[in-house]
């Protein structure tokens, strides 16, 4: 069942079951929660939606804790801060998700099992956009985030899946915070040699003030050499490193090019990397985003 849908070029939309699912776990409790605000953001008051602690930090705020927003003098819970980082965020992160697995990644035999790793998986926005890619697949899904209030979003929208409470979007689901925990999970879903191909994804988490990036090293290159028979990929995506001040980019972008580099034991590579333009339609007043941008870098099996 195909809930994403391309109508034409690079433009993406929600389908119907999809539009049910927002409906009714991010757009009305934002609505109920934040009445004021819900009002701007539908008025089109963008410089007021804009205001709110640069959508609490970009993404990288803490969930679950109180923030206080000096702009509009309001404290957001821990609940309210994921239903603003929801309505905001989540329609660009899984659109961009989508056309980088879509586009880039190459199809994945149906016999085959997956095992798919979400680092700073948030509400299980790059896990949506994989189901939708891989639709017929034996898929397990990892998320890792260091939010409760986050997880406890992801698990709900898990719940409803792609056709309302019918099914989950992945039966397999394992939710963890540090990734510490990851080597020694994937032993209960991977049997070594059993074929199974096993996805690491990274959606705007390198942006992450916390991240210690040798603790993930460490962890990922446990897995890497276990699992050493099993064919690997690594999925990257942020904005365009190339736009961001020199600190940003050193921030960002670097940790990733650390990780590559202490990723060495990783096999001989296939690369690719470019800047994806796509457009598709807010949450709320449908307004039309256009040429939101993304860089990416897909890590394959030679």
């Amino acid at each position: 069942m195909s809930y994403i849908h391309r109508p034409y070029d690079n433009y993406y939309e929600f389908g119907e079951n999809l539009k049910n699912l927002f409906e009714e776990l991010v757009i009305q409790p934002f609505e109920h929660d934040l009445p004021a605000l819900a009002a701007d953001v539908r008025d089109t008051k963008i410089y007021y939606w804009e205001d709110i602690a640069r959508i609490l930090n970009q993404g990288q705020s803490n969930f679950d804790d109180v923030s206080f927003d000096k702009s509009s003098s309001e404290y957001y819970f821990p609940k309210d801060k994921v239903s603003i980082y929801c309505v905001h965020h989540m329609p660009r992160h899984l659109f961009s998700s989508y056309h980088i697995f879509t586009n880039c990644l190459t199809p994945i035999n149906e016999k085959h099992k997956v095992v798919f790793i979400d680092f700073g998986c948030g509400p299980l926005t790059s896990g949506i956009a994989f189901r939708a890619f891989a639709t017929e697949n034996d898929v397990t899904y990892f998320g890792i985030d260091n939010s409760r209030t986050m997880l406890d979003k992801a698990t709900s929208i898990n719940k409803y899946g792609p056709n309302r409470y019918k099914d989950p979007f992945y039966g397999k689901f394992e939710l963890i915070r540090e990734c510490d925990d990851l080597p020694r999970l994937l032993g209960k879903y991977i049997e070594n040699g059993d074929g199974t191909q096993i996805i690491f994804n990274f959606c705007y988490f390198f942006s992450s003030p916390t991240l210690d990036i040798n603790n993930l090293s460490e962890a990922l290159i446990q897995v890497v050499k276990k699992y050493d028979q099993h064919k690997m990929c690594f999925v990257y995506q942020n904005p365009d490193h190339r736009s961001l001040s020199k600190l940003d980019r050193l921030k960002m972008y670097g940790k990733w090019e650390k990780l590559k580099t202490n990723l060495s034991v990783f096999r001989d590579q296939i690369t690719q990397s470019d800047v994806e333009m796509f457009s598709y339609c807010r949450l709320i007043n449908g307004s039309l985003h256009n040429n939101a941008k993304v860089y990416y870098e897909v890590l394959c099996d030679a």
